[in-house]
C-alpha cells in the first residue's frame, strides 16, 4: 500500500521538488513538525503568493471575473495538461509545461513523468474546473480530481479523490502550467 500512495503522490505532484537540503532541527515547541520547507509535496516551493480557492455561503467555489477569450485559452490549456497526462504523451505533456516554472524543477519532472508511465496507468477525471484567480499573465484552476492507478499489465489498482489547484502563467502568449497544488480527501 505505500507504494501506491508514494506513486499517487507522485502523480499528483508532477513529483518534481529541488534538491535543496534543509536539516530539521527540534526546539521541542509547538512549532515542531511544520517544518516550512521552500519545496514541499503540496506548496512546490511557491513564496509570498497565496494560492487556493474561496467557497460561498453555499459550499460553492467562487468563479474569478476574467476575459471570455482569456477565459476559454486557460480553461483550453488545463484540458489539454489532463488529456496529455491520460494519453501519457510525454512531450506533448511538456508542451503545457512552463519553460522556468515556478514550484518545480521541469526537467526533474519529466524524467520523473516518464518513470512513473512506464510504471503505471494513471487516469485523471476532473470535474468543477473553475478558474478562481486571474491577472493578467496569471491564473489558478480549481478543480475537483479522481485519479485511478494501476501498474502496468495489471487490475490492481487504487483511487484517490481530492481538490486541486493548478498555476497557470502565460508564457509567450500562451498558458502555461507553473505549479501545482494538491488537497486530498480524507
Amino acid at each position: 500500500m505505500k507504494k501506491w500512495i508514494l506513486a499517487t503522490g507522485l502523480a499528483l505532484t508532477l513529483a518534481g521538488c529541488s534538491g535543496e537540503d534543509e536539516s530539521a532541527v527540534n526546539n521541542n515547541s509547538v512549532e515542531d513538525g511544520n517544518a516550512a520547507s521552500e519545496n514541499n509535496a503540496v506548496e512546490h516551493g511557491i513564496k509570498d503568493q497565496e494560492v487556493g480557492f474561496t467557497l460561498d455561503d453555499d459550499g460553492e467555489i467562487i468563479a474569478a471575473e476574467v476575459p471570455d477569450e482569456e477565459r476559454t485559452a486557460i480553461l483550453e490549456a488545463y484540458g489539454e495538461y489532463i488529456a496529455a497526462f491520460n494519453e501519457e504523451d510525454i512531450e506533448r505533456y511538456m508542451d503545457v509545461i512552463a519553460e522556468n516554472p515556478d514550484g518545480f524543477d521541469r526537467e526533474a519532472d519529466k524524467e520523473a513523468l516518464t518513470e512513473a508511465f512506464e510504471t503505471y496507468d494513471t487516469t485523471y477525471t476532473t470535474s468543477d474546473e473553475t478558474i478562481v484567480k486571474y491577472e493578467e499573465g496569471r491564473a489558478e484552476v480549481f478543480a475537483t480530481i479522481n485519479v485511478r492507478m494501476n501498474e502496468s499489465g495489471s487490475e490492481q489498482g487504487m483511487d484517490q479523490s481530492g481538490r486541486q489547484v493548478v498555476v497557470f502563467k502565460q508564457e509567450q502568449g500562451s498558458w502555461k502550467v507553473t505549479s501545482l497544488h494538491f488537497i486530498g480527501n480524507q
